[in-house]
């Protein structure tokens, strides 16, 4: 089975984007049913990760020995197949703790089909701090959603409860429903298809190696 990790790239306790995280997650069953994938959601504070401190970066470091948070967090995201990442704008980017996690990764997310959510509390909808976080997440040899798919939840509080109830009254209730939607069906289709095609380089190195 094809999973996908949902995570929100937020770890403050009143973060508005946990509105939309818990309408995913109490959508979970529906969207699993749906696309016939897993849909794991992953809260950055249940890992407890301090700022990276490691002496070798990590792509450069292949014994490296973890405490079972840290490696736990580096194992959430091998054993994915996609990602969904939720993220606020923190001034024009994206916040430390989600960065800080991203430094914990070497080759997990390489080939794999990332798609970005950016939200917040007001019409620019936190446009900014997805467009950065993407480019750290193709540094990472993920495979980023184009730019001009990018989810962008604008007025999130007027949309969503805390509790992830969609605010019936709100004008824009169904349309962020089916929008999000949509991103669950995107998201398990192209997990799925780069899971079944991935990219072999040894492969392509022999071929051209016999052309000549």
């Amino acid at each position: 089975m094809t999973t996908i990790n949902v995570i929100l790239g937020s770890s403050r306790k009143n973060a508005l984007g946990l509105n939309i995280f818990n309408f995913m997650k109490n959508n979970q069953q529906m969207y699993q049913k749906l696309t016939g994938a897993h849909f794991k959601f992953i809260d950055l504070n249940a890992y407890k990760l301090p700022f990276f401190y490691e002496a070798i970066p990590p792509m450069a470091n292949q014994n490296r020995q973890l405490p079972r948070n840290e490696q736990n967090w580096i194992d959430d995201m091998q054993n994915a197949d996609g990602y969904i990442f939720l993220t606020p704008e923190y001034n024009h980017s994206f916040p430390a703790v989600l960065k800080n996690a991203l430094d914990y990764l070497d080759h997990q997310m390489t080939g794999k089909a990332t798609f970005i959510v950016s939200y917040a509390n007001n019409v620019r909808a936190g446009q900014f701090g997805g467009l950065e976080l993407s480019h750290v997440l193709s540094k990472l040899g993920a495979f980023v959603c184009p730019t001009t798919e990018m989810m962008n939840i604008r007025n999130a509080q007027d949309t969503f409860k805390v509790n992830g109830d969609l605010i019936k009254t709100s004008e824009t209730a169904d349309y962020y429903n089916q929008k999000i939607a949509t991103l669950m069906q995107k998201a398990a289709f192209y997990s799925q298809l780069f899971k079944n095609n991935p990219f072999e380089k040894e492969q392509i190195n022999e071929n051209i190696s016999s052309s000549r």
